[in-house]
């Protein structure tokens, strides 16, 4: 008789149970995003399995080693790192959950990364949706710039306000774009302080930061580069074999990029060692076989820095950049200056030297002051107060940041005095007329608060904050204009929400794009290039202020140096801080917004600027329900005075002569 087969062996339940409840195998971020990590298709040209470049791996595997405590990238646009920085949160919540801050430029930056590239990688990555809550559903532990998940929390705030530093204890800190944060996180201060400060009950933290580089002397990603070990990617000659970094220039070091002349297309490289011509196609072997050297001691900061040169984007083969360099050449400084840090990844040195004042008096155009020339879409008005006098520039503008200044001049008047600041309604009150026959308001005005700042605010408050605005000068911000700030407090110190608001005014980038931009030529024949600055017949004093301060290199204690600028001697600047303002204002009302069109053709009327009235203000009478008094029409002007209350046919007695 045949014996029954024996039973199967019963599966060991607690070895099945053990499996379950064991860690997932410890990766380095770049083992990791190519098992598990996707491109969405919401911020990726092609979605799917992540494959890791040869060049990111170095930066990816410095995210997770032990050893490094701060990992910084300088960086151009085209390496990636932005999906780098997805990844390594990806890493964090799956393999090592911990609470992460991400630190984006504003909060309004913060919210489009959420939405555009953590909630499609959540939803894309099997393993983070498994282990992260429905974002779609609304509960208190996912919002927009919040994100829990088991062991850890996500949150993402906005360089430009200091609520989000506060209270928070976080292991991991990414940076992102840092030389794009404005120069305090509100009143709070320095936003790398405050992140790395939240890190400080750690053992085991990790600071991540990278950027474009912007301003040399004012780029922090290119500080924060100098304090790490300062790798580079090396890469090997297909021909000879020795290894060099990829440089754009030819110098003391490096594979240099050269083209036939003519022919930018047709860019290649040539080897520092033996001369020979390496080829786009020969890219990926190259990189493949590169590595990261570093030229400083470690000292548990691993700082890189990369080119577009090295990108495997399609957009980024050796003959696109050298055409990108070609055309933007021949462009103003602006285009330079983008090619620059996009591209080569590198910082932009503003030139010292200050226009010169005689050649721009020299090109003055024979257009009446106070009239406005075709082209002008609408006006803005700067005012720097002093303890005698408000100066003032009105300013037209094009939608290619084309200007013309449309008149300049002194109220003078002690500026603690009522009366003084009632002159200042007449300008504000006054339209200019245009060349199409239509007249033109000051669309907006904005005035200094450096000076008698309670007098301003008094004044300023009068009006619709769409009308006038209050401005301060930063010298360390990073963009021309932020965020007002509030400046009422109440009887306990702590400041009103719904209180007067101050614009804070990057006066060091606009200084910067000024110079640039009176440094531009017009060609025979051609439109002005944009940003070209026109001037009527203004006296020789308002070129000297206007040209009155120069960028000098100083070094700091710390033995870093930066870009300062300074006033140069005998000098006054009261037109460059009233063209400065000017330039905020129409940043506010949206300049660098605005569709670029064609010159209407003569005849063809100019459109009215949608920001300002119609008309000017009605006769004195009421308060408006926007809180401001409207005041009575100046007097009419004639045409033809000069700066500040000359020429004949002048202004009244309130404007006295200066010069």
């Amino acid at each position: 008789m045949a014996l029954p087969s024996p039973a199967p062996p019963r599966p060991n339940r607690l070895v099945g149970a053990g499996e379950a409840l064991r860690p997932p195998p410890r990766l380095s971020l770049s083992e990791w995003a190519e098992r598990h990590f996707h491109l969405s298709a919401e911020s990726s040209a092609e979605a799917g399995r992540w494959r890791t470049f040869s060049y990111q791996r170095g930066v990816m595997d410095a995210i997770t080693d032990p050893a490094v405590e701060r990992v910084t990238l300088m960086k151009s646009a085209r390496v990636g790192f932005t999906k780098m920085v997805n990844a390594a949160i990806g890493y964090y919540m799956h393999q090592d959950p911990c609470p992460i801050l991400v630190v984006q430029p504003t909060v309004e930056d913060a919210a489009g990364y959420s939405k555009e590239e953590i909630a499609p990688m959540i939803r894309d990555c099997a393993v983070l949706a498994a282990i992260v809550r429905d974002t779609v559903v609304k509960i208190a532990e996912q919002t927009i710039l919040g994100k829990s998940f088991p062991g850890g929390v996500l949150t993402m705030v906005g360089a430009n306000s200091g609520r989000g530093f506060r209270r928070v204890s976080r292991r991991v800190v990414i940076f992102d774009e840092v030389d794009g944060y404005p120069a305090s996180a509100g009143a709070e201060g320095d936003q790398i302080q405050l992140g790395i400060r939240r890190t400080e009950f750690y053992w085991n933290r990790k600071i991540i930061a990278g950027s474009t580089p912007l301003v040399e002397g004012a780029s922090r990603i290119a500080e924060m580069y100098e304090d790490g070990d300062q790798r580079r990617y090396h890469v090997p000659c297909p021909q000879c074999g020795h290894r060099d970094i990829l440089v754009f220039r030819e110098g003391d070091r490096g594979h240099y990029m050269r083209w036939p002349e003519g022919e930018p297309e047709a860019a290649h490289f040539v080897c520092r060692a033996c001369g020979g011509v390496i080829e786009d196609h020969q890219k990926r072997t190259m990189l493949d076989a590169g590595e990261w050297i570093a030229e400083a001691p470690f000292r548990g900061h691993a700082s890189f820095a990369i080119w577009a040169a090295y990108s495997l984007s399609p957009n980024a083969t050796w003959g696109q950049i050298a055409t990108e360099f070609v055309s933007t050449n021949r462009g103003g400084p602006e285009k330079r200056k983008t090619f620059v840090n996009t591209v080569l990844g590198e910082t932009w040195q503003e030139t010292g030297e200050a226009p010169d004042w005689e050649r721009l008096y020299q090109r003055r155009e024979q257009y009446p002051i106070g009239s406005v020339p075709a082209g002008v879409r609408f006006l803005t008005a700067g005012v720097d107060v002093q303890k005698d006098r408000l100066v003032f520039e009105v300013v037209g503008w094009a939608a290619t940041k084309e200007s013309w200044s449309i008149d300049a001049g002194a109220i003078f008047g002690d500026t603690s005095s009522d009366a003084t600041w009632a002159k200042l309604e007449e300008l504000l009150a006054r339209t200019f007329p245009g060349e199409e026959g239509q007249d033109f308001p000051i669309a907006m005005l904005a005035v200094d608060s450096g000076y008698n700042t309670q007098q301003v605010y008094g004044w300023a408050r009068q009006h619709a904050m769409s009308r006038v605005i209050a401005c301060k000068g930063s010298a360390t911000a990073r963009m021309l204009i932020g965020q007002p700030s509030p400046v009422d407090v109440t009887v306990r110190g702590r400041r009103m929400r719904n209180g007067y608001k101050v614009w804070m005014v990057g006066v060091d980038l606009a200084k910067s794009e000024l110079y640039g931009w009176l440094r531009l030529q017009l060609a025979p024949d051609e439109p002005a290039p944009s940003g070209y600055c026109h001037f009527p017949e203004h006296h020789e004093a308002f070129f000297r202020e206007l040209t009155a301060e120069q960028l000098v290199t100083i070094r700091k204690r710390s033995g870093h140096t930066a870009l300062e600028w300074q006033l140069l001697p005998n000098r006054e600047n009261h037109a460059l801080d009233c063209r400065i303002y000017s330039r905020a204002a129409a940043a506010v009302l949206g300049l660098d917004r605005l569709a670029v069109r064609a010159r209407p053709a003569a005849g063809v009327p100019t459109p009215p600027p949608a920001p300002a009235p119609a008309r000017p203000p009605p006769p004195a009478g009421p308060r408006q329900p926007d809180g401001s008094r409207s005041v009575p029409p100046p007097p009419t002007r004639p045409r033809g005075s000069g700066w500040l209350g000359g020429g004949a046919g002048g202004r009244g007695g309130w404007l006295r002569k200066k010069y």
